[in-house]
């Protein structure tokens, strides 16, 4: 059987990453493979990894189970390890049922305005209701999504309103089942990139 949790652990700093794998050897290898590579998803393991080099991380196999208990017991030893805060571990998030990582409103938001940043994208942005002419501003995806959903302008996944406000504002084409068209509005919203 090589299926469980794992933990890469710094050993310089004894800080640690929870995993969870339907094949732990392979995981163990592609991990390593990327940080190697300088292109691991997670950031902060990976400038860890640069700062320390390879030889101050281990690779340990915690407990192996059923495919099932995955999420429970990746949770189970993130709590145990603390490993999502950053002063102890690695871990962005706890998972979810679909093997996902489950952020708190507070990473979602730090990773929109990353997101953001990163792709040279637009900082600040403007929705206006078309009824009222009230015109709110948002410096991330999640606050303007936040602000639609709560207001009840969509019923939507907090998720597909980000995306459907993103392509919005970046003037995507939108599937129509014909050539496709540009948004003028978004959930009964004028929109309008500041800088």
């Amino acid at each position: 059987m090589n299926i469980g949790i794992y933990k890469i652990q710094n050993i310089t700093d004894n800080k640690v990453y929870i995993g969870s794998s339907v094949d732990i050897k392979s995981r163990q290898y592609k991990h390593f493979w990327m940080l190697t590579l300088g292109s691991h998803y997670n950031s902060h393991l990976q400038s860890s990894y640069n700062k320390f080099g390879k030889d101050s991380f281990i690779f340990e196999i915690l407990e192996l189970c059923n495919t099932e208990y995955l999420v429970s017991l990746e949770n189970k030893y993130i709590d145990l390890y603390n490993s999502i805060d950053s002063t102890y571990g690695y871990n962005q998030a706890k998972v979810n049922e679909f093997r996902r990582n489950t952020f708190n409103a507070d990473v979602k938001l730090k990773l929109s305005k990353y997101n953001l940043n990163k792709n040279k994208n637009f900082s600040t942005y403007s929705l206006k209701n078309i009824n009222t002419g009230e015109i709110f501003i948002f410096d991330s995806l999640v606050g303007g999504a936040d602000y639609l959903i709560n207001n009840g302008f969509t019923k939507g996944n907090p998720r597909n309103v980000r995306m459907k406000i993103s392509n919005s504002l970046r003037g995507k084409l939108v599937n129509n089942g014909y050539n496709g068209s540009i948004r003028k509005t978004c959930y009964k919203h004028k929109f309008k990139i500041i800088n």
